[in-house]
């Protein structure tokens, strides 16, 4: 489980179960210490062995369970961050989807754009030499018309 920091809450436990682990290897040591030392029944050291067997199965069950809520908050994580992949990869291929439609859209209106321009600059340019065609011949008229005048004056 995640703890209000985003960290497996169990981490904590570790120290705990560490503290515990020392604590039951000195109840070893003083046990197996007072078996050279002490010469008390064989059934006072057989007990006080069993005790130690008794916490060091203990702590090692704890150990067991801790292990499998650690597997368990793995798998539930590494589940969550795969469909939170799946989610991203999903939305980020429909918004490439959108992407290439839209661009698709503004290719062609930018191809109907750039024809419509160029079929107006065609227009323009016919225009312009029609124009130029007409300057021209209106100014042969005006030469021949002075010329027309010219000589009328002159006779």
């Amino acid at each position: 489980m995640l703890n209000s920091k985003g960290t497996a809450g169990s981490i904590n436990r570790g120290n705990d179960g560490t503290q515990q682990f020392n604590r039951t290897v000195n109840q070893f040591n003083q046990t197996a210490g007072s078996l050279s030392t002490n010469p008390a029944s064989l059934k006072t050291k057989l007990v006080g062995l069993e005790e130690v067997i008794k916490a060091i199965s203990d702590e090692l069950n704890l150990h067991k369970k801790e292990v499998q809520i650690l597997r368990s908050e793995k798998d539930t994580l590494e589940s969550v961050l795969s469909m939170k992949t799946q989610d991203v990869k999903k939305t980020l291929t429909n918004e490439m989807s959108r992407i290439e439609e839209e661009m698709k859209r503004h290719f062609a209106h930018q191809k109907a754009e750039n024809s419509r321009i160029q079929q107006q600059v065609t227009a323009l340019k016919g225009e312009k030499t029609a124009l130029q065609q007409q300057l021209l011949g209106l100014q042969r008229r005006i030469a021949e018309l002075e010329m027309q005048v010219g000589n009328e004056e002159a006779q």
